[in-house]
């Protein structure tokens, strides 16, 4: 019997390669990381005051989308949250008045799931008081924005796993669709983490880059060189729909998903399993879940985060899952030129996971100019994409506090 699968029909993307689906996309295919000195925050006193910023306009952007007065209730990572959730509908050709009834799709059976570390809210300088204070920090504020703003009727929550939030996020929502408490759900992550604070705290876990003379190249995963992550921002959403009504509405299905695969390290709060014993398990089962074999993955987006022990244990896991076909399977991380968008990673990596197999094209990871010999005989995809035949895509979060998820896209065509 064939495993359960979910159809998407949506995509929506943004992060410091652009600020719409295409142009993270061609970014993410070139050679121009957008790593730079931060602009958001006086970062004097920061090692790693640089990262991933979202370009210029995200700020037109958010006012073209959303009115001031619900602007002045939202944090920029809930305002991420509402526009690409807002562009992922408008892809599926779900958003607009009467968009879904037109569709056949009732909008009470609409669920919403977002992942996030937080909203990403910085109290105001100086001890000042915050009128939106509580609004701008409810942890619920990005799902409950894009219900009330699409008028979505179904379950809308947050879910909030750090780094593999958005993979926890996709599993949730297959989970409402596949069990009949949902037709559709959007489902994604967004974080915007881009403040002193956070980059102070990062700092003090040692796991930042602050090779801030050469910004640009800092974030290397695999490389024998690599010397801590480097932030981003971004934001990642999918629309997830029953196979057979995405076929009755004539939607365009983009990716095949059956439900990710979840575990826990339950090992250490910052450090994953030595060997990465529960990353294993984690591709292991997605594999199980998705009825396929090592040898039938064409793609594996890593997680890839350009730190010691990261880097390391996962490519010992895939050597350990695919064999002797470790060597031939096609590994990259985007990382190199999104930085780490924390909870919004995971999203903004499976939206990518899409294009990817839409295209045929496997992004290269950035940077890696000389890949560690202590990672094994493995196919880093280095220099620039590499054209290629994709039937199934597997891509890797592996959080802080243990939080595994791996998730699986498959071709409509199969």
């Amino acid at each position: 019997m064939s495993p359960p699968v979910v159809a998407i029909t949506g995509r929506g993307l943004m992060s410091g390669l652009g600020l719409d689906l295409e142009s993270s996309w061609r970014g993410i295919l070139a050679s121009d990381p957008p790593i730079q000195p931060f602009t958001l925050f006086d970062t004097r006193g920061l090692p790693a005051g640089f990262g991933a910023q979202l370009p210029h306009g995200v700020e037109q952007l958010f006012k073209a989308n959303i009115r001031k007065r619900r602007r002045d209730q939202m944090t920029r990572g809930t305002m991420m949250a509402v526009v690409t959730g807002g562009m992922a509908l408008a892809d599926a050709g779900l958003a607009g008045e009467g968009a879904m009834a037109d569709a056949g799709v009732d909008p009470g059976r609409v669920g919403v799931v977002v992942g996030t570390t937080g909203t990403g809210y910085a109290s105001p300088p100086g001890g000042a008081a915050d009128p939106h204070r509580i609004l701008r920090n409810m942890s619920n504020a990005p799902a409950s924005w894009l219900s009330l703003t699409h008028k979505l009727g179904g379950p809308a929550f947050t879910v909030s796993t750090a780094c593999s939030s958005g993979v926890y996020a996709l599993a949730a929502a297959a989970g409402l669709i596949l069990t009949g408490q949902c037709d559709v759900v959007l489902a994604g992550a967004s974080d915007s983490s881009l403040n002193y604070e956070d980059l102070a705290g990062f700092s003090s876990l040692m796991a930042l880059s602050e090779e801030l003379e050469r910004a640009p190249a800092a974030s290397r995963p695999f490389d024998a060189e690599r010397a801590g992550f480097v932030m981003g921002e971004g934001a990642g959403f999918l629309v997830l729909e029953r196979a057979d009504l995405a076929r009755r509405r004539g939607a365009e299905v983009s990716a095949l998903m059956p439900p990710p695969a979840l575990t826990s390290e339950a090992y250490n709060i910052i450090s994953p399993a030595p060997g990465g014993r529960g990353m294993i398990r984690t591709m292991s089962l997605a594999l199980d879940l998705a009825g396929l074999a090592p040898d039938d993955m064409g793609y594996l987006n890593a997680h890839g985060t350009s730190t010691q022990l990261n880097d390391k244990y996962e490519a010992l896991a895939v050597a350990e899952v695919f064999g002797p076909g470790a060597g031939r399977l096609p590994i990259s991380s985007t990382k190199g030129a999104t930085g780490h968008c924390l909870a919004g990673a995971a999203g903004v990596e499976a939206v990518l996971s899409v294009l990817a197999l839409r295209d045929g094209v496997i992004p290269h990871t950035l940077n890696l100019e000389r890949p560690d010999p202590e990672l094994g005989e493995l196919d880093l995809v280095v220099g620039e994409p590499r054209p290629a035949e994709l039937r199934h895509v597997m891509c890797n979060s592996f959080a802080f506090g243990g939080h595994n998820g791996v998730a699986i896209f498959s071709s409509p065509e199969g």
